[in-house]
């Protein structure tokens, strides 16, 4: 069973909550990117995999990014991640940022994120063997090599149709595994911007900063700019409004990379 939600959906925390809470057996929660170009998020790697060989087994939830102003102010994964470790800011950060494995609605493993499917794969298939007897573990040889997770696209796949062969064509590319791969958090790349901006100084967090105290101080700054906050003010405030909560969004995830340790 596979449910997909989205951040411009407001209710988007409460139906996460209640999928974890509802859910019994294994259950995969996780995040990825989603665009108008990519192919829904549950016929997407690892997830597709998932489902034909362990959907018996493993229920998955996958919480979309669709990068939309409608969701820029949502955390839900944070909000689950602080509502499961309550104690712990690190295991509160890796559920946020990971594959979380829940069981009965209670987290039981955390699969970090290595930045393409094939490799993401193994490594959920071989937790899910410590999980379940119903599961078995891939083959050792095929473990991927140790490397840094890779950056995020900056954008979209394109269509073949942008390259001389494809224009003679008239086909479209077929996006890889590796194109629609959605890496740990705060990996992605802002577009360059000039003059570049300190983004610690932008978001008013010092380096060193806890991750969850960072986040926090992050939603504080960010909800100023909330359009409800600025709905009685002119126009040209409004639009002033989302320059400064784009410039925001940009600093906070090359701070939170950091945060991170670049992983």
């Amino acid at each position: 069973m596979q449910w997909v939600l989205f951040f411009s959906d407001r209710n988007v925390r409460q139906q996460l909550f209640t999928r974890v809470d509802s859910t019994r057996g294994l259950l995969l929660v996780t995040g990825v990117r989603h665009g108008a170009a990519m192919r829904p998020p549950e016929s997407r790697e690892p997830f597709a995999t998932l489902e034909r060989l362990h959907g018996d087994v493993l229920s998955q939830v996958l919480v979309a990014d669709e990068g939309t102003t409608e969701g820029m102010w949502r955390d839900p994964l944070g909000d689950l991640g602080d509502r499961l470790h309550p104690d712990n800011r690190d295991d509160a950060y890796a559920a946020a940022t990971g594959y979380l494995l829940l069981r009965d609605g209670r987290p039981c493993a955390v699969v970090r994120k290595h930045g393409t499917p094939l490799e993401d794969l193994w490594f959920l298939q071989e937790a899910l063997s410590r999980l379940t007897s119903r599961v078995p573990p891939p083959d050792p040889a095929q473990r991927p090599g140790r490397r840094r997770a890779e950056p995020a696209p900056r954008s979209p796949p394109r269509p073949a149709s942008s390259g001389p062969s494809a224009r003679a064509t008239g086909t479209r590319a077929s996006p890889s595994w590796d194109d629609e791969a959605t890496p740990p958090r705060g990996t992605r790349v802002p577009p360059p911007e000039p003059p570049k901006k300190d983004p610690w100084t932008v978001l008013g967090i010092a380096p060193g900063t806890p991750p969850d105290e960072a986040r926090r101080t992050f939603r504080a700054l960010i909800a100023q700019y909330h359009p409800d906050k600025v709905a009685h003010l002119a126009p040209e405030f409004h639009a002033l409004a989302e320059l400064r909560t784009r410039e925001i969004l940009d600093a906070w995830a090359e701070v939170e990379h950091a945060l991170s340790g670049g992983r």
